[in-house]
């Protein structure tokens, strides 16, 4: 399932509350069938009274607030969190009516709702609460759940849950399905070019970032640093003394392109492969074919056009959209070919040398892109592919990208 974002924090104390069990139920759990696990919809509704994580900010200040939130819920199922809201910015009444689809939810699952003010780096912690899954025959039963920080009292919280059981049909795990949320971000460079430059120049510059399902379930091994590619040594070697230095530099960069705001940001939710080529521009721009480097790490998956402007003087682009992070769990290239009868196909690689995942989970790359976008064709290939490297070469030729 999709990842926290990495601004999310741990080491919070247990919770000293008793713990609801969603919801009351229509029949006794005893009457469910033996190994019987749940399908269920869950709704963040909305919340209020929460902790201020921002005081005197410009737009709290416009609404006549003296502090607000930027917050976002992070989902919790039995230990792994496995997907997020997207941020509603100052208020301390945030409404986000998101909803999310899990299968195989064994009854009694504890699922625990983190709340976080976004920032630029480092997030807030706002509070939590947390309760456990039960079968509501189909029905759709709302609660409004107490939040805590640290003990003390931090606002409410309304949810909705519908879930019914079923018998499972192979091994139980957990597993997000549904519409695949992302954010668009337009860099600060990029969003005060927007009054002098063309709207095509906007587009080379955004930044994605796909809440991708299930992700430790088909790439579960994180992928190191490639301890042979010089370029990169100097950013993640112990041997040289200004490695911080330089990768606290990529950190703040990586965090500054994937700011998040209500003039600069947009959200939204996937539900079929024709919604994503859409959202990428079928992978062109100016009637010509565009390469995109991504990363995908247990947060999701980051990636722009190769030529965006942010990547000038970098050393390594996959590091940019990475955060400098020390492995990630699959990176390379993508674009979009087309397909019979004009249909788009994701190509999609394994062409990074700054973490040069192996060629052997291709097919699990593949399978992780058929799982979130039912569907999709998608066709991953090895980075020494002929064929592959010749169509690369052809597409950076057009632009000139250096």
């Amino acid at each position: 399932m999709g990842q926290a974002p990495s601004g999310a924090k741990s080491g919070r104390p247990a919770l000293t509350h008793s713990t609801p069990t969603l919801f009351p139920l229509p029949s006794d759990e005893s009457d469910l069938p033996d190994n019987a696990v749940l399908d269920v919809e869950l709704e963040i509704v909305s919340a209020k009274d929460i902790i201020a994580g921002d005081y005197l900010g410009v737009t709290a200040l416009l609404k006549g607030q003296l502090s607000s939130s930027d917050a976002y819920a992070v989902i919790e199922v039995d230990g792994h969190k496995v997907a997020w809201t997207h941020p509603v910015f100052s208020t301390l009444e945030p409404v986000w009516n998101e909803k999310f689809f899990f299968k195989n939810v064994r009854p009694d699952s504890l699922c625990k709702l983190y709340l976080f003010d976004k920032d630029v780096n480092t997030d807030d912690e706002l509070g939590e609460t947390q309760f456990t899954a039960a079968n509501t025959d189909g029905t759709v039963s709302t609660f409004e759940l107490a939040i805590y920080l640290h003990g003390r009292s931090a606002g409410t919280i309304v949810v909705k849950v519908k879930s019914f059981p079923v018998e499972p049909m192979r091994r139980v795990v957990c597993h997000e399905y549904g519409p695949v949320r992302y954010s668009v971000h337009s860099s600060v460079t990029a969003g005060l070019m927007t009054m002098s430059t063309s709207n095509e120049a906007r587009i080379e510059s955004l930044a994605y970032h796909i809440q991708l399902h299930n992700i430790h379930q088909f790439l579960p091994t994180e992928h190191e640093w490639n301890k042979d590619y010089p370029t990169i040594q100097r950013i993640f070697s112990p041997d040289y003394p200004g490695s911080p230095v330089l990768r606290q530099a990529i950190m703040t960069q990586h965090a500054v392109i994937y700011t998040h705001g209500p003039m600069n940001t947009k959200y939204g939710a996937i539900s079929s492969p024709r919604e994503f080529f859409k959202l990428i521009h079928d992978g062109r721009r100016q009637d010509k074919a565009v390469l995109f480097t991504y990363v995908i790490t247990k947060n999701g998956w980051y990636f722009s056009e190769t030529g965006a402007a942010f990547f000038k003087d970098m050393l390594s682009k996959h590091m940019l959209h990475s955060g400098a992070a020390f492995s990630v769990l699959y990176a390379g290239e993508f674009r979009v070919d087309n397909y019979l009868f004009g249909e788009p196909k994701l190509v999609i690689d394994n062409d990074s040398g700054t973490y040069a995942p192996p060629k052997e989970d291709l097919p699990q790359l593949k399978a992780l892109m058929e799982d979130n976008f039912p569907g999709m064709t998608v066709e991953a290939l090895n980075r020494e592919n002929e064929e592959q490297q010749k169509t690369r070469k052809e597409i950076l030729g057009s632009w000139m990208y250096h």
